[in-house]
């Protein structure tokens, strides 16, 4: 037994706690390394009391505990951005602080390739000679003066970014206003769901999610389900009472049901047959003037009162928007702040859209193919997978873009590769244009010119109503 005042003890790359202290040491079986009271200094070893030397014909071993220092150093910690960068991939790594020291830097290798050598210093590299939707296998390996380390995988990659633009004229060289031109192949993924994964975005304050309450909004979204249970949860506005559920198979129908509650709860609902668009169906809920408006396909399938949105501050899927239960996939989850109609739907359910698109506030693609979160590509938002992954299976919407007054076009988030060759088509509907719209809250109506009638006579029109339950003026002739 002595006492002893403790000194810094430093015997690797470890830092060592060096706060002294002053007190009573009891020695059993063991010693301490570089101790020293105020009379005596003394160095001994801890634990393992040698390092022994075994030499050989062919080889030579060290033995003890600090024998791992004279080693290469051993597999690191390292990292590799999955999207979270717009221009490059960056790598980090940390080295095991009770490894052999790799006091020569590091060797990086991308796709095993040799991509460069850094300073023992470095914990991060900054790959900018990259391709957006193109994964890439990173390789950090340690240097000392024993040789090259074990290898330290990791994956990284860009979320495609590609943006194709061009000019629609015609044969004399007039430009060609709101013309959709689309990209083939199809490309993509969507995230698959079981009955336990879910996913979740987060609100910020800069960009909502939802508009002030009671302001008109649009969600849309692709649905396939495989299996469903009673109340399987799909999409729930968290803070609110808003939940969007699978309704189980019964006699090869499906569908979806608007509720106020996990289990029960429901405001409406609709169903589709399995069979429509190998299984998978295009779903959007609108809000206008309280009354909440379900289309299944861009078909009007039911409406009633909904309570106004307020205040959702985190987006749900799948398992986490409820009870769970739902087995299927998801993409092209959309939200705009501003309401969609048949007119709307029918042109963008199965075409994309782009930062640039009037009204859109948020727009998940689930195109990043691996990793464990999908960015919103008009603020960058993520959307965590919590357990739920990329699957090729996917509905039939092609990557597309707008023209503007003058004929021009721009297509976003476009992942075709070098090499690759793809082509644009050009396309205008004028019959989407050929109707008139008209609104109960705007007051709205049409003068058309006097016209005489008959004693007998046949008025004939089309009309497509969405608005309220009260009676309507259709025509009206003094």
């Amino acid at each position: 037994m002595i006492s002893v005042l403790s000194a810094q003890n430093n015997c690797g790359p470890t830092t060592i706690d060096s706060s002294a202290y002053e007190g009573t040491a009891y020695f059993n079986f063991g010693s301490i390394a570089k101790s020293k009271n105020q009379k005596y200094k003394t160095a001994l070893s801890v634990g393992q009391s040698f390092i022994g030397f075994i030499e050989g014909t062919k080889n030579n071993s060290t033995l003890g505990f600090y024998s791992r220092y004279l080693l290469p150093p051993f597999a690191l910690k390292v990292n590799a951005t999955q999207g979270d960068l717009l221009d490059r991939i960056q790598i980090t790594w940390e080295v095991d602080a009770l490894g052999p020291s790799p006091n020569e830097g590091f060797n990086i290798y991308r796709d095993g390739i040799f991509l460069a050598t850094v300073g023992s210093n470095i914990r991060s590299y900054n790959d900018f000679n990259v391709i957006a939707g193109v994964a890439y296998s990173y390789i950090i390996r340690g240097l000392n003066n024993f040789g090259e380390g074990s290898p330290s995988y990791a994956l990284g990659f860009q979320v495609p970014n590609g943006v194709v633009t061009g000019w629609v004229q015609t044969r004399n060289g007039n430009p060609v206003p709101d013309a959709l031109v689309t990209l083939m192949p199809m490309q993509g993924f969507s995230a698959k769901f079981t009955s336990t994964d879910g996913a979740a975005a987060y609100n910020d304050i800069t960009n909502p999610f939802f508009p002030t309450s009671g302001s008109d909004w649009t969600m849309a979204f692709w649905i396939k389900t495989n299996t469903a249970a009673t109340n399987g949860s799909v999409i729930h506005l968290n803070s609110t009472s808003l939940y969007i559920k699978a309704i189980p198979s019964t006699s090869g129908d499906e569908g979806i049901e608007i509720a106020t509650a996990e289990s029960g709860g429901t405001v409406f609902s609709a169903t589709f047959p399995d069979s429509t668009k190998n299984n998978w169906h295009h779903v959007s809920l609108s809000f206008n003037g309280g009354i909440g408006r379900l289309y299944i396909d861009g078909v009007l399938k039911n409406q009633g009162p909904l309570t106004p949105v307020a205040s959702v501050d985190t987006l749900y899927m799948g398992a986490q928007a409820g009870l769970g239960g739902w087995d299927g996939l998801i993409d092209e989850f959309r939200i705009y702040h501003d309401q969609l109609d048949e007119l709307d739907l029918a042109e963008i359910m199965e075409t994309t859209a782009s930062s640039q698109t009037l009204g859109l506030s948020h727009y998940w693609k689930m195109d990043e193919e691996l990793g464990e979160k999908s960015y919103d590509i008009k603020n960058r938002h993520k959307l965590f997978l919590c357990g739920a992954h990329f699957d090729v299976d996917r509905p039939p919407v092609r990557t597309a873009g707008k023209t503007n007054e003058e004929g021009y076009y721009r297509i976003e988030s476009a992942s075709y590769g070098t090499g690759t060759t793809f082509l644009a088509e050009p396309m205008k509907s004028f019959y989407l244009q050929k109707s008139i719209k008209l609104s109960t809250n705007d007051m709205s109506y049409v003068t058309i010119p006097d016209f005489g009638l008959a004693n007998k006579a046949t008025i004939e029109t089309w009309i497509n109503t969405t608005g309220s339950a009260l009676p309507q003026t259709i025509l009206h002739k003094k």
